[in-house]
């Protein structure tokens, strides 16, 4: 993709160099469960190196004083991503099932943002910052996170959600050719204890984490014990009451689509409609067509809108809820079981007649399951 060709290895220090013990793991197609290709598996001392390459391009170059460097560099990556940008479309589909339809939102959107960045000489400098993204919208958070950062002076470890790994690494790869060495840093890996000693590494200044708002705690708590400024985006699914004027029909189809779309596999999606009992079969009829309506299959398709789940954990994720919902009096109108295919799939799932308050409407599924929920 960039003049950096495989096999991969980790963009550190301005180069791409294996693992310090050579490990590696497996990146899995989830529409077919099949091996893709080996992933670097970073060790701690990768971590430590990492973090060596940013604070010396922190610290010891013109970077973070150099406002236009900095405003023409990120604007350089911005177009570098650009010219690449059906190979890392195509990639985030094979690698997470995210359908190539989405593109706008996970990848586009982000890029024209930064394309148009200016840097503050005036502002003060990020320092070394530890960026943890998300496997649900890999490049789109990651590159909002690393323009923000390097617009302001400072520089990035960006560590990716294992199942998102190769679009992080692609990025990194990418920067090599573009961003000065040690400023951009991408460390892949399985090992919690990686991610964690990011936090705690007396050299990063600053903690940003995208994610889930269970991980989001730990890692708040975590770096306030550190000293470090902590940045969390916990996202968390949204509610919906449809004004008593508004059009019914069309605020839960809009809400449906939204949910099932990337298999629900996103911050702040309207999973739960809230309506007056006596308009619950109407709220769960417009839901039930609109779910239905959204054509699951092959994420490289352009039709498709609805992909497999991005790993088998998030499958038997989202099963064990449709499965909490049953349990706390919610009836399943459609879906509610995992498609018969190979990968990771789960059927677009309406579940009616739920508690606002259940846990089922208050916590994020990450699946496509929409609920219609009952007032009072």
């Amino acid at each position: 993709m960039s003049k950096h060709a495989r096999p991969r290895g980790l963009p550190v220090d301005g180069v791409e160099r294996p693992t310090a013990d050579g490990w590696t793991f497996p990146a899995r197609n989830p529409a077919t469960a099949e091996p893709l290709w080996d992933v670097p598996d970073a060790g701690l001392a990768d971590a430590r190196d990492a973090v060596t390459a940013a604070r010396r391009a922190f610290d010891a170059t013109q970077w973070s004083t150099d406002a236009d460097l900095r405003t023409d560099a990120v604007r350089r990556l911005a177009a570098a991503v650009a010219d690449h940008a059906d190979e890392l479309v195509a990639l985030m589909a094979a690698e997470t099932g995210l359908p190539v339809a989405l593109r706008a939102d996970h990848l586009d959107d982000a890029l024209a943002a930064m394309s148009t960045v200016t840097a503050d000489p005036q502002r003060e400098p990020a320092g070394v910052t530890a960026v943890v993204t998300p496997a649900t919208s890999p490049l789109a958070v990651a590159l909002a996170e690393v323009g923000r950062v390097l617009t302001a002076g400072g520089t990035v470890v960006l560590k990716p959600a294992p199942e998102a790994a190769t679009a992080a690494i692609e990025l990194g790869r990418i920067a090599l050719d573009v961003l000065p060495r040690g400023v951009l840093n991408v460390v892949t890996t399985r090992d919690v204890d990686v991610a964690i000693a990011l936090t705690l590494d007396e050299r990063v200044d600053e903690v940003a984490l995208t994610g889930s708002p269970v991980v989001a705690e730990r890692v708040q708590a975590a770096g306030e014990r550190a000293g470090k400024r902590v940045r969390l985006d916990a996202g968390g699914p949204r509610t919906v009451r449809p004004a008593d004027d508004a059009d019914l029909g069309a605020v839960v189809a809009a809400a449906a689509s939204a949910v099932v779309a990337n298999a629900g596999q996103g911050c702040r999606l309207p999973t739960s409609v809230v309506v007056p009992v006596h308009r619950h079969a109407e709220a769960l009829q417009a839901a039930v067509a609109a779910a239905q309506d959204v054509v699951v299959g092959d994420p490289a398709d352009p039709a498709t809108r609805c992909g497999p789940l991005r790993s088998l954990v998030a499958r038997d994720r989202v099963r064990r809820y449709v499965e909490l919902g049953r349990s706390e009096g919610g009836d399943i109108a459609l879906g509610g079981q995992p498609l018969d295919r190979p990968g990771w799939w789960f059927a677009p799932t309406v579940i009616g007649g739920v508690d606002p308050a259940s846990r089922l409407v208050r916590e994020e599924v990450l699946g496509p399951v929409v609920m219609v929920a009952v007032e009072g």
